[in-house]
């Protein structure tokens, strides 16, 4: 890593944050507050040299003690692994002011952890997150191919160098695609996304944009295209206008017809995919499974309504029931509305009780941010307070990973207590719907 890209100079090292009892490094002496400085002389900067580097047969470790005090020592794990936990990645930041960036459009007062935003391959390759390759140093590339840190996953937005440097608000971006052609040539898979942002780089732009990063396959094995979500706090920032539902149309039609240009990969993989969004903008259905290959982009946003019905069809297939359901409110954001309607609609007849949608505005973020996964705790309250039907039903997307509080701060506790209904989490799927109604162990919120 860079200076000044959070890993800094004077803090050479890993720090180690704990070592498994009875493991190669307890073994070694080493405990947690060390730092480890080097694996067979390569320096250790982050825990992705830690894991590659330690991943051999048998290794010399070198670390610094808490007296400051240097030690080395040679391990020979075997079939084990060395046994140490690192501290946690400092995230690299981001420098773009991309036009559309949704961290900028947040209000003010949520949790600090909410308005950072990263740029690092490092968050790309272990949990999926999008990254620009804007200021991809050398160095970092060559870290990139000797691990074959792949897939990756790639913000691209359009192949036009300077339009790309406008939509990302720096002037001095890399080429992206020289960037992806030099990793693809490599043997580094990717996987993009395109933010479609109407009047900047949609319609003619966007095709030609595809058409060009067609030719980056099978290395670029598909890209995902994303309708710009906007909330209504944009006070400052470029003027950009949502996806109408004439454009979602025009965008799907586009998308079918270059579908049928550039075929599947030899894995199957569809190129140029949309976003479930699109469907709902536009009130079409969802294609088959067929259309989605893998699913390698669904946390994208692209098969998730495919699967939730797949999954429901799998759901009601069952023949028996449990006895003993209450019924309930069901929460959920307003894109999803019709389809979560329709499914309660059928697993209450299945059920025998009867179980409702409660479509929620979201005030937090703008009436026009509808997904369930942005809905903050006071708006959930507010839209069903005095109304919920029995128990009130919260999808878990709705908290944020550690699973105890909504974006606004709010606790799942607090909003039953506000709406005088005991609540429930559950996974937002048909599954984790059902599991949450007919539970072992249900946790309850009163």
């Amino acid at each position: 890593m860079r200076k000044g890209d959070g890993e800094g100079s004077s803090r050479i090292g890993v720090g180690v944050e704990a070592v498994s009892p009875g493991s190669p490094a307890d073994r070694a002496g080493i405990v947690a507050g060390d730092r480890i400085l080097s694996v067979s002389g390569r320096p250790v900067e982050d825990l992705l040299d830690l894991h590659f580097l330690t991943s051999r047969s048998r290794f010399t470790i070198a670390w610094r003690d808490a007296s400051g005090a240097g030690r080395e020592k040679e391990l020979r794990p075997g079939g084990e692994t060395p046994g140490i936990f690192p501290e946690p990645i400092r995230v690299r930041r981001c420098g773009n002011r991309c036009i559309f960036c949704f961290v900028h459009q947040l209000p003010k007062g949520l949790r600090r952890t909410l308005y950072v935003k990263d740029e690092d391959v490092r968050l790309s390759f272990l949990h999926g997150q999008y990254v620009t390759f804007s200021d991809l140093s050398g160095e970092e590339e060559a870290k990139i191919v000797r691990y074959r840190l792949s897939p990756l996953y790639v913000s691209i937005h359009t192949t036009d160098p300077d339009l790309r440097r406008r939509m990302l608000g720096n002037p001095r971006a890399s080429d992206v695609v020289r960037v992806m052609r030099r990793l693809t040539g490599a043997g580094i898979a990717l996987h993009g996304q395109i933010v479609v942002c109407p009047g900047v780089n949609d319609g003619a732009e966007l095709a030609r944009t595809l058409r060009e990063l067609s030719g980056l396959r099978p290395g670029l094995r598909t890209v995902a295209v994303v309708p710009v979500g906007l909330t209504s706090h944009r006070a400052g920032l470029p003027p950009l206008r949502p996806v109408t539902r004439e454009q979602a149309a025009e965008t799907l039609d586009m998308l079918r017809a270059l579908g049928g240009e550039f075929g599947k990969g030899a894995d199957g993989e569809p190129f140029a995919v949309a976003a479930d969004e699109y469907y709902l903008t536009a009130g079409r259905d969802v294609p088959g499974r067929r259309a989605y290959g893998s699913f390698a982009q669904i946390e994208n946003g692209v098969g998730l309504v495919r699967r939730f019905l797949d999954e429901a069809a799998s759901l009601f297939r069952r023949k028996r029931w449990p006895a003993g359901a209450a019924g309930g409110t069901v929460v959920t954001g307003r894109s999803a509305s019709r389809l979560v309607a329709g499914f309660l609609e059928e697993f209450s007849s299945r059920a025998g009780a009867r179980f409702v949608a409660a479509p929620v505005v979201n005030a937090l973020m703008g009436e026009s941010v509808t997904v369930t996964g942005l809905l903050g705790g006071n708006d959930i309250a507010a839209a069903v307070g005095g109304h919920v039907r029995g128990t009130l039903y919260i999808p878990s997307v709705t908290l944020r990973d550690a699973g105890d509080l909504f974006l606004d701060g709010l606790s799942p506790e607090e909003v039953s207590r506000r709406t005088g209904a005991p609540a429930v989490l559950f996974e937002a799927t048909p599954k984790g719907f059902h599991d949450a109604v007919y539970p072992r162990n249900r946790p309850e919120y009163h």
